[in-house]
């Protein structure tokens, strides 16, 4: 009975399936398209920036030469470094030997949530890529967010770290000066 019912279903399926098309999820030239292609130009992405706000005399990028990239040197720099402290910061600074300061941030699970943390880690490399300029070349430079960093805003810890990188030596009046100067220029 049951070969029955099964060559009975079996008889309504035909052998060959017919397409309209090859492959029915691969568009045709002429398909979606409005005109011809000689006739349509690629749309730009939104505005294009002046000319004069394109030439901007310093990098502002964040490149990862500029990062402290390896555990060993956190550690390093941990261990042998030279420690400021701040309500909601701590700095550690060190002497690298190579011709560029490097930067790094850690922020642990006691400062709160994943989203927390993560917000306090780009407000870090934030403020770190926006004020790498002003600091002296050769250093390693490490920011520890303290608990109580969560609650504090961007410009708080902006200038809780410009004041610790000041104690550090990191930044001479000389050298904010001349990155004032290159940035108005």
């Amino acid at each position: 009975m049951v070969n029955s019912r099964r060559k009975h279903l079996e008889k309504d399926i035909p052998a060959q399936q017919y397409l309209s098309k090859t492959n029915p999820r691969i568009q045709t030239e002429d398909e979606n398209q409005i005109g011809t292609h000689d006739s349509q130009e690629k749309a730009s992405q939104g505005k294009k920036t002046p000319e004069r706000l394109r030439k901007n005399p310093l990098d502002r990028s964040f490149p990862q030469s500029a990062r402290v990239r390896s555990r060993a040197d956190y550690l390093t720099t941990q261990r042998e470094g030279k420690r400021f402290s701040g309500i909601h910061l701590i700095l550690l600074c060190r002497e690298n030997g190579l011709g560029l300061s490097r930067f790094g941030q850690t922020v642990s699970r006691k400062t709160g949530n994943a989203v927390r943390r993560n917000t306090i880690k780009r407000r870090l490399r934030e403020i770190q890529r926006l004020n790498r300029h002003r600091s002296l070349p050769g250093f390693d430079v490490v920011v520890i967010a303290r608990r109580r960093a969560g609650e504090a805003t961007f410009r708080m810890l902006e200038g809780e770290y410009m004041d610790l990188a000041r104690q550090a030596g990191l930044i001479t009046e000389s050298s904010a000066h001349e990155a004032t100067d290159a940035e108005n220029n």
